[in-house]
């Protein structure tokens, strides 16, 4: 159970680094759902799942300043949760969207509350000049917006 909890949260890190390769949709549900099943021993209710939850995000786009529930959490969760319990699409449908909703609520406070700490603390290390206490906040700012 460690291991798949471990490698679930691998494919989780991977698929929010997508933007890394360009736009190649992998962090889509229907992606993420299939790999979750593939971990989980049950390929099959993972693609199930994975298209299931695909058709209920499958308008969560970014527009401008709009930010729609995260659907990487939302689908890599409800689908694990679903075929945790064995219950099927009908958990995944009912735990995907209130925990993606959730995580960006939490990544929100993340962004508006704590990261601007962060950044003043990294533009008081460039002013003194210690550009190694500028690169550990660069890397913690990154961590915190990436969760």
């Amino acid at each position: 159970m460690l291991v798949q909890a471990i490698l679930i949260g691998l494919i989780a890190m991977f698929v929010t680094f997508e933007w890394m390769f360009g736009t190649n949709l992998g962090s889509r549900p229907i992606i993420t759902g299939m790999l979750v099943g593939l971990v989980m021993g049950d390929l099959k209710t993972g693609i199930i799942l994975g298209a299931t939850l695909e058709m209920v995000f499958i308008g969560s786009i970014t527009l401008g300043a709009a930010v729609p529930p995260d659907v990487i959490t939302g689908g890599i969760l409800g689908a694990a949760f679903a075929i945790s319990t064995g219950k099927g699409a009908d958990v995944a449908l009912a735990l995907a969207f209130p925990i993606a909703t959730l995580y960006l609520v939490v990544d929100n406070v993340l962004t508006l509350g704590i990261l601007p700490f962060f950044l003043h603390k990294a533009d008081n290390y460039i002013e003194k000049g210690d550009f190694k206490g500028m690169e550990r906040m660069h890397i913690l700012v990154y961590c915190i917006v990436d969760i």
